[in-house]
This record gives C-alpha cells, sequence and structure tokens, in this order.
C-alpha cells in the first residue's frame, strides 16, 4: 500500500514500475522498493525437497552464501514447489540506489523476475525499460522452471546455438524450436511481485515519521486504529527478534559443542585403542626367551656363538659342542616345536662349523614359560 516501486538505472533516472495505492502520500513516509534488472542479477535454481518450511530461511541464506560472486551482495529467493530460485546481485547497486533516493537505508529489493506475469505453462518474456535485453522465463502449471537472460532477441541460430551447448536446457522444457517472432513480444510488467523473499535485508523496515502523518483532527481521529496496529506489529516484530535471536545462540552453541563433541570421540577412541592392547599378551622378556634358548639348545648338543633380539626377530650362530656341526633338521623341529617360536629356517654358515638360524617370536606368546627351567 505505501510501497513505491523503482526499476534501477545504472546510467540515469529509476524507472516508476509501482505506484503506492495512496498517492498523496508525503515522500518521508513512503516505503520504497528497489527493483533489480534481470541482466544485473546471477540465477540459479535450487532443489529444496525435504527442507523443513521452518528452515527454509536459513537454507536460502547458505546457498546464496556459495552462490554469490561478490564479496557485498543482496539476494533474493523465492520458494515454489520443491525448488527455491534464488537471484544474487551486487551490493553495489543498493548503495547507489540509497544516494539516489535521499540516502535511504530502509527499502526492500526484489529483482525484475518477480515481475513477470506467471502463465499456467509455456514462456514468458520480461523486458525492463532502457534496455534492449529480454528474459526467458519457463512456467508449467503456475510454477516457474527456470530463468534466462538474453542480451537482444534471440533469433533461430542464437536459439540452436544455445540448445547445442547447453542440453540440459531441453530436459527442463525449453522448446528445441525458437517461439514465433509473435511470442517475443515483453509481457506488462504486473502491479505487484508474484513471490516473497526469503532473505530480505537487514535494513528494510520503513521508519514511518507519525508527526507528519495529518493535521492534529486527522491524528485524534485514528489514534485508536493507529496505535492497536503499531502495538500487534511492534509485538509481532519482538517475537521474531526473540525467534531469531534464540536460532543465533543455538547457533552458536552447537558451534562452541563441535570442538568437544570432536575430542569426545578422539578420546573414546584413545580408549578402545587402550583396551585392545591390554587384552593382548606381553612379549616375552629378553630373559625369558634366553632360558628357553637354553634349554633347547643344552638338549641338542649346541652352544650359541652369537645371539641378536630385534622382536618379533631372533638370529643365533649356534656351533656344536663335540666339534661337529649342527643337525638342521634337529634344530628347525626344535624350535619349530617350542610354542614361543615360529617361521625357523637355516640362514648361512658362519666360520666353518657354525650355522646361523632365524626365526620369529609369537606375540600372544605367555609371559612365563610352558617348560620347566634347565
Amino acid at each position: 500500500m505505501f510501497h513505491e516501486s523503482c526499476l534501477f538505472n545504472p546510467h540515469g533516472a529509476d524507472a516508476l514500475l509501482e505506484r503506492p495505492l495512496l498517492g498523496r502520500i508525503p515522500g518521508r513516509l513512503k516505503a520504497v522498493r528497489l527493483v533489480v534488472p534481470r541482466h544485473l542479477c546471477t540465477y540459479q535454481r535450487i532443489e529444496c525437497d525435504g527442507v523443513p518450511r521452518l528452515k527454509l530461511s536459513s537454507f536460502a541464506k547458505l546457498q546464496v552464501q556459495a552462490l554469490a560472486p561478490f564479496s557485498n551482495y543482496g539476494s533474493c529467493a523465492v520458494h515454489q514447489a520443491n525448488w527455491l530460485h534464488v537471484w544474487v546481485w551486487d551490493a553495489a547497486i543498493e548503495s547507489a540506489f540509497s544516494k539516489k533516493h535521499g540516502n535511504k537505508q530502509h527499502f526492500s529489493a526484489l529483482p525484475h523476475s518477480l515481475y513477470s506475469t506467471p502463465k499456467t505453462s509455456g514462456i514468458v518474456w520480461l523486458a525492463s525499460a532502457g534496455n534492449t535485453g529480454l528474459e526467458g522465463q519457463l512456467w508449467k502449471e503456475g510454477h516457474l522452471i527456470d530463468s534466462m537472460w538474453f542480451d537482444a532477441p534471440p533469433d533461430a541460430d542464437t536459439w540452436a546455438a544455445l540448445h547445442a551447448q547447453t542440453p540440459g536446457v531441453h530436459a527442463l522444457g525449453w522448446p528445441l524450436a525458437l517461439p514465433s517472432r509473435g511470442v517475443l513480444q515483453a509481457v506488462a510488467s504486473a502491479p505487484r511481485p508474484w513471490g516473497r523473499n526469503l532473505t530480505p535485508r537487514s535494513q528494510n523496515r520503513p521508519r514511518i515519521q507519525w508527526v507528519s502523518l495529518a493535521p492534529a483532527a486527522l491524528v485524534a481521529a485514528t489514534t485508536t486504529l493507529v496505535g492497536g496496529g503499531s502495538w500487534i506489529y511492534s509485538e509481532k516484530e519482538a517475537h521474531q527478534e526473540a525467534i531469531n535471536q534464540g536460532h543465533q545462540s543455538q547457533e552458536r552453541l552447537l558451534a562452541e559443542l563441535e570442538p568437544m563433541q570432536q575430542a569426545r570421540q578422539r578420546t573414546t577412541k584413545t580408549l578402545g585403542w587402550i583396551n585392545t592392547v591390554q587384552t593382548l599378551s606381553p612379549v616375552p622378556s629378553t630373559h625369558s626367551v634366553i632360558t628357553e634358548l637354553a634349554d633347547i639348545l643344552t638338549r641338542q648338543g649346541l652352544v650359541v656363538r652369537e645371539l641378536d633380539i630385534n622382536a618379533p626377530t631372533v638370529q643365533a650362530t649356534l656351533v656344536a659342542t663335540a666339534g661337529g656341526s649342527p643337525r638342521l633338521t634337529a634344530v628347525l623341529g626344535a624350535l619349530e616345536n617350542h610354542p614361543w617360536f615360529y617361521d625357523a629356517r637355516f640362514v648361512d654358515v658362519s666360520g666353518g662349523t657354525g650355522f646361523k638360524f632365524a626365526w620369529r617370536l609369537r606375540a600372544q606368546a605367555p609371559t612365563s614359560p610352558e617348560k620347566g627351567q634347565p
């Protein structure tokens, strides 16, 4: 009712699209709406199936942040069926618009795409004042499917090249053949936008100076209605602000709890490793290994010339006490039959009479020997 919609023109005065219902309202009391031309916007269609309605606004803000090619930007996201239609523009447009209108900071912003005429099914061509380009919109059953911008009205070759370079365009429903020239007539702008912005500007609430509304007699006659409406509006805004603060507080708490949750997961994993290690049987001590080897070698009539224990590998050079050579099969069999050792093998001959053997220790070997010590 109090909005005055202006199509932004970067090269001159803005074009007025929509006048307020009460045209004689002073300019200080009017709420201005910025309408951004389509060629100054980037557009993206995003699936939002499964996103709860109460979280659509937060979801839309995250998608806009990922899509925006500008460091500072304005945006508009409209929800239809299972899709979000997102338009993003440079925030410098809003700054320039504010300077044109007396440095107003409290104004809303929408893309010109929302001023098209929704169709049941088909293509809508929307032109903006002072620009030769056209926006093509594809509609199906009253829902927007896709939007494309052309710097000039497309011809048959341009349309064919578009389908050749972007095969997904036809999958969305755009026809392969360019519609007749008569269809390329741009439709008139609708008096009101057909979608609601899920990502409004932080400063889009108009500040109405009620002192300048009317003479004292008119103010006295309408004080009750205006006061009641203002109270309801302020209560609604207060509740909405409380809800927003609650959401922000919840997000901060979740962000603060995330490092603690990660630390808890790491601690749980470490405790699991400790418990697993504690369940393993300890490796036999060096003293126990030497004791068991002494028992085996004494029975075989052998002495140790060299011994190298590097768990789990043991290497030893053995010499027979009678001066002969050790019996390979007897030594290997004795080592293999011991519960602590496995993978026994002959390695080399050392010094003519010494034979070098190697074998491995079992990780699950008991801490105390099963055999009696010699």
